[in-house]
């Protein structure tokens, strides 16, 4: 994004006991082929939610087949009410979204799971937006993707993004529950349900990690649907957003549980970023 694409919003005042401070945000003006505009607020300590993660074991685990874990729904529910993950035996994607807990079958249909349920890999926040984007046109995500990259311009936070809106089109995909001897995840995916829909309203939720934290969640964009009737969703692997809106949340607070198992303290973790790459749908 060009600085000439920057527009300066009005100044702000806030108040304290003995500061008074003119804090200036900046409007968000990228190119009309995509139609995105907004105000950006990404210097404002006195404008931040504190939003912080709490994540349940590593993507490298996850890699590497660690498909069983001790952390219940009902754990994860008191640790925030939005985020993304797996359920144990790899069942399935998890959606965590408004505080309720649904899992995205492998013909992507949607179920609401019980708080006794167990996962082995989660990340959850309780979402606060500190800059929301419109979308007025429409755009591939890996476009939206790009230009967000581009306009953040803050590679060491960590990212919880919700996307609503309408989409001309969403690929998705859910991985079919495995079972022990469990394979390596670059395997399981291999007979996951692809599905793609068209004219759909939703909301995406997912993260975007630092590539310092590579080895334990994804440093790219990591995205699960799920629609506004509650019906449809799995992991994104394309879609065009038609229009709507990117509510972003700036992460500097995070937590990682480790799993209490064998299979997870005597697992060989190696995060392949090519096997990463295949299963996460990098073609789109």
């Amino acid at each position: 994004m060009k600085n000439s694409d920057l527009t300066k919003c009005p100044a702000r005042v806030k108040n304290k006991p003995s500061i008074i401070g003119t804090i200036l945000t900046f409007c968000l003006a990228i190119g009309s082929s995509i139609g995105l505009s907004g105000c950006f607020h990404p210097d404002q300590p006195s404008a931040s939610k504190n939003n912080s993660i709490h994540q349940y074991s590593t993507l490298s685990a996850l890699l590497e087949g660690v498909y069983d874990g001790e952390m219940t729904v009902g754990e994860l529910k008191q640790q925030g009410n939005f985020g993304i993950g797996t359920f144990n035996a790899l069942d399935g994607e998890l959606i965590l979204f408004e505080g309720h807990c649904y899992k995205a079958t492998s013909d992507s249909r949607i179920l609401t799971m019980a708080d006794s349920v167990k996962t082995p890999f989660a990340a959850i926040c309780n979402f606060h937006a500190d800059t929301t984007i419109r979308v007025s046109h429409p755009t591939k995500i890996k476009s939206l993707e790009n230009d967000l990259d581009s306009a953040l311009s803050k590679p060491n936070l960590i990212y919880a993004y919700q996307i609503t809106g309408k989409f001309d089109s969403v690929v998705i995909r859910s991985v079919p529950k495995q079972e022990k001897p469990y394979k390596r995840l670059i395997e399981a995916y291999k007979k996951q349900g692809v599905f793609t829909f068209v004219d759909q309203q939703g909301t995406l939720i997912g993260y975007k990690f630092p590539k310092y934290l590579k080895e334990v969640n994804m440093d790219a964009y990591h995205f699960h649907f799920l629609s506004s009737d509650k019906t449809k969703g799995g992991h994104l692997l394309n879609c065009t957003l038609k229009s709507g809106e990117v509510s972003i949340a700036f992460v500097r607070n995070y937590t990682l549980q480790l799993p209490n198992n064998d299979y997870f303290n005597h697992t060989v973790l190696i995060n392949n970023k090519s096997e990463l790459k295949l299963i996460e749908g990098a073609d789109r």
